[in-house]
């Protein structure tokens, strides 16, 4: 904090009272119109640049509050620096030679200067904003790019708010980010308390709380909610991120609650981004979602099938062929056998090829040169099945010169997620963003092409209920699973598909849930569920199948509001900032939260976490152990 000086006496009083005296802004910039000029206004806002003193005039630029800039032209020289901070008062005049204009400033007030680490940024910030010093977020908020983010955010907010309450007669309640300690997945963060042996958790989801409201007589809930999880960080993650979530009572289809949300969704992108939201149609092309559609439904297993992942992004037509006709893998728990195919890309990206970009094992990356490109493959890493037959499997596979063949396996119902072979998906279309594009045909059946940022969505559905726990120990290069013990592939909540009840008691792993996803452009925006509002079957799943011997202790208080009459509900939960960077078009959601934290948990500009004092830490009995 170099900046800041000790100070021995108070501020002179003249200059600093001035700061805290100043006209009312009488305009924003983009409310300038043609029969304005000529006339007198008073912006504010920052000086953009450093101004240029001429001799005899001296120029400037001013951005203001919407992030909008318009150039000051002085009649003596300024003193100023860039980013100060000022009202200006002056007369609006066409601009010599151009349609835009100028403000002549009269008055021109500093009601606090930027220091100079603000004037060192200065190139950065026009060139790259986004690489700012994460300290100073506070000047990479005040550019265009991340003020119009903000804005948008609010916006989209807006919007959910209005087609919730408006158009459906939800309720907004906020329940208590002081929660206990419950097994959810991920990690918690744990709040001590004066209490001895005493804590809280923050809860990584509203769900038992929401669930409760059920049982309370708020039949249609929703609350823009602040989620809490110690878990690793990455572009998409944060420890503290906000989800749209919602609960209704009385639901006996889960597309009842589908149907509120893709009004919400479609809303956004119509009201806020000003577009359509798309969905495939049968021959794969993409379609406008109008009043009454609904987006596509894909079950799980078609969608590992066809994509090699639970999120697919169907923006994409590049899909897969099954070879297990003709190929076998070399082990046997992983007996389906598969290929994509990347039409004429010749050499393949090293992106694809990378051990670095998939999480265990890869698949084989074949560029076809000649028609024999598969033999060492075969002979490699596969066996052929007696039904093999070379003729055949070129025919089947369809690749030629100049192509690229990725070959992998994976397990009939697959736990990997995605498989080495959906991951190679994503890098291809990452690495090749132009190819197998789908396009879209228009309303008067015109075929045209799509463009990158349009919003496909679908549901995802019919998702295993339990997985098995993955060892800690692999084999080899393939994952390996305890199918003795089981884990909730969402939650422990997830009502089982009426279908496969029976199956509880026999099979848990082949029960598939009343889960539905949704997945937009490759991305799961959001994911829900009917839920268990039977205790007896809550109370089940919880101790004979997964394990929970003290779930009493952990849930007691949602089996009691259960055990009450509590109606049947389903819900779902929308990833807020995700939405809100889909909608600005970014990867990363740091760019829609106005103090993100780093890939290390941490907030730079305030620095925390931060170390407590002992003397701090013993109210809360806590002890460093170094």
């Amino acid at each position: 904090m170099r900046w800041l000086r000790q100070l021995s006496s108070l501020p002179e009083r003249a200059s600093t009272i001035a700061k805290f005296q100043f006209p009312v802004a009488s305009h924003v910039i983009r409310d300038i119109e043609p029969e304005h000029h000529h006339t007198q206004l008073t912006l504010q806002g920052h000086l953009n640049r450093k101004p240029r003193n001429r001799a005899t005039k001296s120029f400037a630029e001013l951005r203001d509050t919407n992030g909008d800039t318009v150039q000051l032209v002085f009649q003596d020289a300024v003193n100023a620096t860039s980013e100060d901070c000022v009202s200006v008062t002056g007369t609006v005049l066409p601009k010599p030679g151009t349609d835009q204009w100028e403000l002549h400033v009269d008055r021109y007030q500093v009601l606090n200067p930027a220091n100079l680490d603000a004037a060192r940024l200065d190139k950065l910030k026009h060139t790259s904003p986004k690489d700012l010093p994460p300290q100073f977020r506070y000047l990479q908020l005040r550019t265009k790019y991340f003020s119009e983010a903000l804005k948008t955010r609010s916006k989209v907010t807006s919007t959910i708010r209005d087609v919730l309450i408006n158009d459906h007669d939800f309720t907004e309640v906020e329940t208590p980010l002081l929660f206990k300690s419950t097994p959810e997945g991920a990690r918690e963060f744990i709040v001590p308390t004066r209490s001895p042996s005493k804590f809280y958790a923050l809860p990584q989801s509203p769900q038992q709380y929401k669930q409760i409201l059920m049982s309370s007589g708020v039949y249609k809930y929703f609350q823009i909610a602040r989620c809490f999880r110690d878990e690793d960080l990455r572009a998409d993650r944060q420890p503290e991120f906000t989800q749209v979530d919602l609960e209704m009572a009385y639901i006996s289809d889960a597309a009842q609650v589908q149907t509120v949300v893709e009004d919400m969704v479609n809303a956004v992108w119509n009201k806020v981004k000003g577009a359509h939201t798309y969905r495939m149609n049968a021959q794969g092309l993409l379609e406008k979602v109008k009043p009454g559609d609904h987006f596509n439904q894909l079950t799980y297993r078609d969608a590992l099938r066809q994509y090699g992942i639970d999120k697919p992004d169907l923006r994409s037509s590049l899909t897969f062929v099954d070879l297990s006709s003709q190929l076998r893998g070399l082990n046997p728990q992983f007996p389906v056998v598969e290929a994509c195919v990347l039409k004429g890309v010749g050499k393949p990206s090293k992106k694809l090829t990378d051990a670095g970009n998939y999480s265990k094992r890869k698949p084989y990356v074949v560029r076809v040169q000649d028609n024999k490109w598969w033999q060492g493959l075969v002979d490699k890493a596969f066996t052929t099945t007696t039904e093999f037959d070379p003729e055949t499997f070129t025919k089947l596979v369809g690749a030629e010169p100049g192509d690229v063949v990725a070959i992998s396996t994976r397990a009939d119902l697959s736990y990997e997620n995605p498989t080495p072979l959906g991951k190679f998906r994503q890098l291809a279309i990452e690495a090749y963003p132009d190819q197998w594009r789908r396009q879209i045909v228009e309303d008067d059946g015109t075929i045209v092409d799509a463009s990158a940022d349009i919003c496909v969505g679908a549901w995802v559905v019919e998702f295993p209920l339990f997985n098995p726990v993955e060892a800690e120990e692999s084999d080899g290069e393939y994952p390996k699973y305890d199918f003795t013990r089981f884990t909730s592939t969402h939650h422990p909540f997830t009502m089982p598909r009426v279908d496969d009840y029976d199956l509880l008691a026999v099979d848990p792993l082949k029960v598939h849930g009343e889960h539905y996803d949704l997945v937009v452009n490759g991305v799961e925006l959001g994911g829900g569920s009917r839920r268990i509002h039977d205790p007896a079957l809550q109370q089940y799943v919880f101790e004979n199948v997964l394990g929970i011997n003290n779930y009493r202790d952990l849930f007691g208080h949602l089996l009691q509001a259960l055990s009450m009459g509590c109606p049947p509900h389903a819900g779902l939960a929308i990833g807020l900032d995700r939405l809100c960077a889909m909608v600005i078009g970014s990867s990363s959601i740091r760019d829609v939260i106005a103090f993100p934290k780093n890939q290390s948990g941490v907030d730079p500009v305030v620095e925390t976490p931060t170390p407590l004092p002992a003397t701090t830490l013993a109210n809360y009995h806590i002890d460093v152990v170094e």
